[in-house]
């Protein structure tokens, strides 16, 4: 009976002792983001191209992106976008003119490789689809009685893909500006088969949250 009864007093004992001092929840490890902590951002990019083939036009224009982020403290960062752009422009020489415009919708993929704390170099890959109008006058063909249009339009599109490599630069906590280079070159679907390609110039700003 002694023994049971010190057994009662030692846990009211240690119980008092458990229930006077502070108890503190043990605090999540935090800090660093993970891999799995993707955030959003949008972007918008100006491009001057410059026609791979003679006798297109360069054209100029501006692109939305938006993107899901891998802001891990990691080397390389993933990022996976969805663009839409709008670019044009007019080829004037002796013999035609060419008016171009080009409406690319793509799916792209960008490793950002960090170089520093805020300067990236951005690796990406793009492809989609692209719709193309173009319209030929020919002035070496004189007008004559009821036609007087010497010019001929083609609606068009097809498959598209660019490849890119350019800096990109964390400006703050959520903004960044980036500058680069970027091949592209387009299928579309018409009896010939034409395959088009362009060299650009790529400045652009954008912001995460």
């Amino acid at each position: 009976m002694k023994k049971v009864l010190s057994l009662v007093a030692l846990l009211g004992a240690l119980g008092g002792a458990a229930s006077a001092a502070p108890y503190y929840l043990p605090s999540p490890a935090g800090g660093e983001l993970t891999p799995y902590d993707w955030q959003p951002a949008y972007s918008i990019e100006g491009l001057y191209n410059f026609a791979a083939e003679d006798d297109e036009a360069d054209t100029y224009g501006a692109r939305l992106v938006f993107s899901l982020y891998s802001n891990a403290v990691s080397t390389v960062r993933h990022e996976f976008s969805l663009s839409a752009g709008y670019e044009g422009g007019t080829e004037k020489n002796q013999d035609i003119r060419v008016e171009s415009t080009r409406i690319p919708l793509m799916l792209g993929y960008d490793a950002n490789v960090g170089l520093t704390d805020h300067v990236f170099l951005d690796l990406g890959a793009k492809a989609g689809y692209a719709w193309r109008l173009a319209e030929f006058e020919d002035k070496t063909v004189e007008p004559s009685g009821d036609d007087l249009d010497t010019s001929d339009k083609v609606h068009t599109g097809g498959f598209t893909f660019a490849l890119d490599a350019g800096i990109k630069v964390q400006c703050s906590d959520t903004l960044y500006v980036k500058v680069g280079y970027e091949f592209s070159r387009s299928f579309y679907n018409r009896k010939e088969h034409v395959a088009l390609g362009q060299h650009s110039i790529v400045v652009g700003f954008g912001a995460r949250w």
